[in-house]
């Protein structure tokens, strides 16, 4: 017995050497991780680049209908944009690669060999303490640009939300926790056994439900930002000329483009007309910072638009000039201050006599028309605004205005309506552009959640069929799998539409100076968000569903 055990000993002992010269080393493990991850990569960013190419001439097609023709324009297609894309698409498979490669080659030979082998996974709460100091760090740097003195604070709110945007996925696993219980008890409610299962499959691996909802989660939290802010920018659009079009009509070119000033002598010899004031967009330097004004006739300026003045009073001759309480501010200036305004032939010494409130009519300066003349400056008008007599009829005197500048087809004349009408028009377009390339952020949140609950099936092939085997139905699988899929799809709703909110607050705070005074939180368009994201939720859940409601109940049982 003791010769047999001695010879069982010695057959280990050559078993085991053996098994040491064939068995990958960890090295070999994470490089072949890391080299597939390569080669996905390289596939990848061929594919990326091709699709890119393709949705620049749709974007191109796209632009013709809103009026900017690029059709005489060659697509602009440069080596470095091909290595750019190579390095990134590469860099950044791999890198995402590395962290489970690392934990592929932790796994012990013998235990990667037993059918329930489970990937080492670090504790939660070193990700949640990483991601408390991120949203702290975040929110900090956030405050910051908000509230205190800080150069450039913009880009101190941008990196904040970059931070906190951060933070939540790093600790959306431990918020997925309680929010999935949610689901629990909602589904047990509603569906029974079909619904608690879909919620205990949900939250059996928080990670993997959290990492997936983790792309859907960064797509609506930046629809949900740009929707706060779009609708923030028409509100305060709409208050602004309810506030500041004291004018009946405004004159200006559809293209943004300085006209002729024949045409307000025009405008001015139709009937019914009683004032025009013409102004003229000019860019002077104060302290060698560029600031926005208007050159205005005051007395002209005065009969159709009411500046609000907090001290002095509006220019009046060459070498004065009125600033806006911002800009006073920003310079330290008051009234009865000399500055040095530098223009291409001179540099004109010129007196602060008042401060307005900020207008987003004049820009932050007003100066008398005679400054633009006197220093050289090409006349040009950029705008008019035109009152009309009180006996006059509005929509006679607006057809004989139309008349006026028919010769003219870029200069249109807009009453109150129609001005905010075109400014918002102006935001809709560029933020249906921004839904429409963030709509590809949502396509691939969808192959994700398919490729999750792919997984997931597999996965649970035997236990699908114990399922089956005890009396699950074909239709209550494919109820469970949507169920599963629907609530990792309103998880990251709930954390993007979350962090949407906070992060387009502090844009539209950030931007309050430069006009976006009101703040507008579009529920309609949040609650359409959640719909469409557990309508997101059930399509990605139709070939998992499939895949599983057709498998063999005794093969899965059997299946390892």
């Amino acid at each position: 017995m003791a010769k047999r055990l001695r010879f069982l000993d010695l057959e280990i002992s050559l078993f085991a050497a053996r098994m040491n010269e064939s068995v990958a080393t960890r090295k070999q493990v994470s490089r072949s991780v890391l080299t597939e991850a390569f080669v996905i990569g390289l596939i990848g960013s061929t594919l990326g680049l091709a699709l890119g190419f393709g949705l620049a001439m749709a974007l191109k097609a796209i632009f013709s209908n809103f009026g900017l023709d690029l059709s005489g324009t060659a697509l602009v297609f440069e080596p470095r944009t091909v290595v750019a894309g190579y390095l990134v698409g590469v860099l950044v498979t791999m890198v995402a690669a590395w962290i489970p490669a690392r934990r592929a080659a932790r796994v012990p030979p013998v235990a990667a060999m037993r059918d329930d082998v489970a990937m080492p996974e670090s504790s939660l709460r070193w990700r949640l303490l990483l991601a408390m100091l991120l949203g702290l760090v975040g929110a900090a740097a956030m405050a910051s640009g908000l509230w205190l003195d800080v150069p450039k604070p913009i880009i101190w709110v941008g990196a904040g939300i970059f931070g906190v945007l951060m933070a939540v996925a790093l600790g959306s696993p431990v918020v997925a926790i309680p929010v999935l219980a949610v689901f629990g008890v909602v589904y047990r409610t509603i569906f029974g056994a079909v619904g608690q299962l879909a919620a205990q499959n949900a939250r059996r691996n928080p990670r993997r439900t959290a990492a997936t909802a983790s792309a859907l989660m960064i797509g609506l939290a930046l629809v949900t930002t740009m929707s706060i802010l779009g609708a923030s920018i028409n509100r305060s659009i709409d208050a602004g000329v309810d506030r500041e079009f004291s004018a009946d009509f405004l004159v200006q070119n559809a293209t943004g483009q300085p006209f002729s000033p024949e045409i307000a002598t025009q405008l001015a010899a139709v009937n019914g007309v009683e004032a025009v004031a013409a102004s003229q967009f000019i860019v002077i330097q104060i302290d060698d910072s560029d600031v926005y004004a208007s050159a205005i006739e005051p007395a002209e300026f005065a009969k159709v638009f009411k500046l609000e003045f907090v001290s002095g009073a509006a220019p009046a001759e060459r070498q004065t000039m009125a600033v806006s309480e911002s800009t006073a501010e920003k310079f330290g200036l008051e009234v009865g201050d000399v500055v040095d305004l530098p223009f291409v032939a001179s540099t004109e010494p010129t007196t602060v006599t008042g401060i307005f409130a900020d207008s987003q009519v004049v820009g932050n300066a007003v100066v008398p028309m005679r400054t633009v003349t006197d220093v050289g400056l090409q006349r040009a008008d950029t705008a008019l605004g035109v009152k009309i007599a009180p006996e006059a009829g509005f929509k006679t005197v607006q057809g004989a205005l139309e008349n006026a500048v028919a010769d003219n087809p870029t200069v249109v004349v807009q009453d109150k309506q129609s001005f905010a009408e075109a400014q918002r028009a102006q935001v809709n377009t560029l933020l249906y552009l921004i839904y429409a390339l963030l709509a590809l952020a949502i396509v691939i949140a969808v192959l994700g959640i398919v490729n999750t609950l792919a997984l997931s099936v597999i996965e649970r092939t035997r236990e699908i069929g114990l399922l089956r085997a005890v009396g699950l139905t074909r239709p209550q699988l494919r109820r469970m799998v949507r169920l599963e899929s629907v609530a990792i799809a309103i998880l990251g709703a709930v954390l993007g539409i979350g962090a949407g909110l906070i992060f387009g607050l502090a844009l539209q705070r950030s931007f309050s100076d430069d006009g976006i005074t009101d703040l507008a939180i579009p529920a309609g368009s949040l609650t359409i968000f959640v719909l469409v994201s557990a309508l997101v939720g059930i399509l990605a859940a139709v070939l998992p569903a499939r895949r599983a409601a057709k498998l063999n109940v005794l093969d899965a049982i059997a299946g390892e």
